[in-house]
């Protein structure tokens, strides 16, 4: 700790962080504060403008002393500090990682785990299209987080698929539950396989298949997506080795067995059972803030890492 108290400081962004996260996933999303009682909506609020105003002390402790002073300016980039140093970003990035490594070494495909079958690429541009395509599906149907809420600020219409379902006014002012783990399985937009884990689904032609919204869409579209897909490329290509020379990559690191003993309900997380129950689901896989299974998974490895 030095002579500024930086160790207070980073305990209290801590704690405001925790209480920011209580807020945003709360069960009882009202904004209630009274003398004996304030409800985690209501102390989620506080800490955002708590944290906001302390990054920014910061930012413009931080800054050039030369540098021609800008409020906006500080704002914006306590804004993105804010965004970054969020536990919810270590915590999606760890969800991600453990399905991408589930499905790499113990999704059996006719015999063969992924990890061996890319191993066998020896083209790299094969190798990097295939592990983006496990990435993306992976994505699909596994986001780390389930959904989010959002406000309308206008009228607007939602148009419906179906010929005989007609399309829904939503007023504005009322909020809208955008459920990404039931839209990255439609079967409107995903076909027949919607709902089971294809690991190839997005290897020939990744442009022309619809992504999930592990990330959202539009303009709404995370900051830290592109960040995401390359950390989860380096794992995977760390742990399978890479190709030299037109030589099939020696594994670095394997997880011994397969995954058949995986409780049901994280196989239908993962996508490799489908219509499992809704109470199988709740069992085995914890949703919030971010999924993971509910009980850890061991896993030997049958090589170290070596660096």
């Amino acid at each position: 700790r030095d002579d500024h108290g930086e160790g207070d400081e980073i305990a209290k962004i801590e704690t405001l962080h925790d209480d920011l996260l209580r807020g945003q996933f709360s069960l009882f999303p009202v904004s209630i504060s009274t003398p004996f009682w304030r409800s985690p909506r209501s102390k989620g609020l506080q800490a955002r403008q708590q944290l906001q105003s302390l990054l920014r002390s910061k930012v413009a402790r931080g800054k050039c002393p030369f540098a021609v002073s800008n409020t906006e300016e500080e704002q914006d980039v306590a804004n993105h500090t804010l965004l970054f140093t969020s536990s919810l970003a270590a915590k999606a990035i760890a969800s991600l990682l453990t399905a991408v490594l589930l499905n790499l070494f113990w999704f059996n495909e006719e015999g063969t785990s992924l990890s061996t079958r890319i191993q066998s690429l020896k083209n790299p541009r094969h190798r990097s299209n295939y592990i983006q395509s496990l990435i993306l599906e992976t994505e699909r149907l596994s986001p780390p987080v389930v959904g989010i809420m959002r406000r309308t600020t206008q009228d607007i219409v939602l148009h419906s698929t179906g010929e005989r379902t007609p399309p829904t006014l939503v007023p504005q002012g009322w909020d809208i539950w955008l459920y990404f783990l039931g839209a990255g399985r439609d079967h409107a937009a995903f076909g027949e396989t919607a709902e089971e884990f294809v690991p190839g689904r997005y290897y020939d032609a990744p442009c022309s298949q619809p992504e999930g919204f592990a990330f959202g869409a539009g303009v709404k579209t995370c900051l830290g997506k592109d960040l995401m897909r390359m950390v989860a490329t380096a794992v995977v290509e760390t742990c399978i080795g890479r190709a030299q020379a037109s030589k099939p990559a020696v594994p670095v690191v394997e997880f011994e067995g397969d995954g058949s003993r995986l409780p049901a309900g994280v196989q239908g997380w993962l996508g490799w059972q489908s219509k499992v129950r809704p109470e199988e689901w709740a069992r085995d896989i914890k949703q919030l803030p971010t999924q993971r299974p509910r009980r850890p998974i061991m896993v030997k490895l049958k090589h170290q890492i070596t660096i």
